[in-house]
């Protein structure tokens, strides 16, 4: 063997002994529960995902993820990731796979309050102890009915629009009533954000239906929260509410001019869920990839791909914003799944402001 080749093999041997013994490191590092958990998704092998391409990166987002996950907990478990559509629609496939005693298409459910509170209704989530597994990063807080929801990123409802055509940067929702943006904005078929303006002890229905009337005789349009690349090439220069911001920072970091503006008069503060089907075929692997997404570097990931981690968090990035916010005096609505159950009167409001907000349109 020459002298090079001999060189070469003794660096991959050593590349290969560190990698070792960092992954026995980490391994090192897992509580008992975690390792026993990691172990048992390990052998189940992978983990069934579907939402959106827009969400947590889609298929590029869960290679990242797959990647990291691996390393950290020393496994070889595969992200199998299916393009999926709206959050509703995939809790309602699993309600009803439920329903008909059939395995749940995915291992882990992704919703906000609004999702994910119908379906613990259902009794279809698994209570998880979410926090023995992960101590140092799962607070008592992020952990929703019983264990049946955890908390992972934050997301701050408002308003996206095109900052290079705004006729003046918006502070408040009173803005958009103005006649300088009549024509030019839009809002959504199914009132994202103002179902949580409408509650008894947020705006209230007469507060909001007046507001949301005025709306409809200024907007031109109606469009979905993902459809953010209508506001960025002009099309309509707001979306009046939008779901949460991400798609501005998204786009701005395409070199669109693209901001969100978090409303001084009715500031909300949401959050995404993971919830475990009781029907899940590979639960172990489910719940890894849950506890994964909790950790610094999944809530890195969680950033990088989606612009949103969880606020509470010392190295989060959604966090500065929001301390920003609350220096110049602004209130957030923090909007849980547990508050949500006792507001029902928000399903009843909202299918009142849909009829509002599509009669025109």
């Amino acid at each position: 063997m020459s002298i090079a080749r001999t060189i070469g093999w003794v660096a991959y041997v050593t590349v290969a002994a560190l990698m070792l013994t960092a992954t026995s490191a980490r391994a090192a590092e897992m509580n008992p529960e975690l390792k026993k958990l990691a172990a048992a998704a390990d052998k189940e092998g992978g983990v069934n995902l579907s939402w959106s391409q827009s969400t947590l990166g889609g298929s590029q987002g869960a290679a990242l993820i797959q990647t990291a996950m691996n390393k950290m907990f020393g496994t070889r478990v595969r992200l199998n990731f299916a393009p999926g559509p709206a959050m509703a629609r995939i809790g309602n496939q699993l309600a009803t796979e439920w329903q008909a005693k059939q395995p749940a298409h995915v291992d882990v459910y992704l919703g906000a309050a609004a999702q994910t509170a119908p379906l613990v209704k259902l009794g279809f989530f698994e209570a998880v102890d979410w926090k023995r597994y992960l101590p140092e990063r799962v607070n008592s807080e992020f952990v929703e009915v019983d264990g049946q929801a955890l908390r992972f990123v934050t997301g701050l409802s408002g308003v996206t629009y095109n900052s290079r055509l705004a006729p003046f940067k918006p502070t408040t929702l009173a803005d958009f009533l103005k006649p300088e943006w009549k024509g030019k904005i839009a809002s959504t078929p199914y009132a994202a954000s103002f179902d949580v303006l409408v509650a008894d002890d947020v705006w209230g229905k007469e507060k909001t239906f007046d507001y949301v009337r005025k709306l409809t005789s200024q907007i031109s349009g109606l469009i979905r929260c993902g459809d953010s690349e209508r506001i960025a090439t002009g099309e309509f220069i707001a979306l009046v509410m939008d779901c949460t911001g991400q798609d501005a920072k998204i786009w701005q970091e395409r070199g669109a001019p693209m901001d969100q503006m978090i409303p001084l008069d009715a500031a909300q503060q949401r959050y995404y869920y993971l919830s475990v089907p009781k029907h899940a075929k590979n639960p172990n692997a489910a719940k890894l990839f849950s506890l994964f997404m909790l950790t610094k570097e999944g809530q890195r990931l969680a950033y990088q791909t989606w612009k949103a981690d969880l606020h509470v968090y010392p190295e989060s990035q959604l966090g500065k914003q929001v301390r920003d916010y609350i220096g110049k005096g602004v209130t957030f609505k923090e909007v849980t799944i547990g508050w949500w159950l006792k507001h029902p009167e928000i399903t009843s409001y909202k299918r009142q402001m849909i009829k509002i907000l599509t009669k025109k349109n």
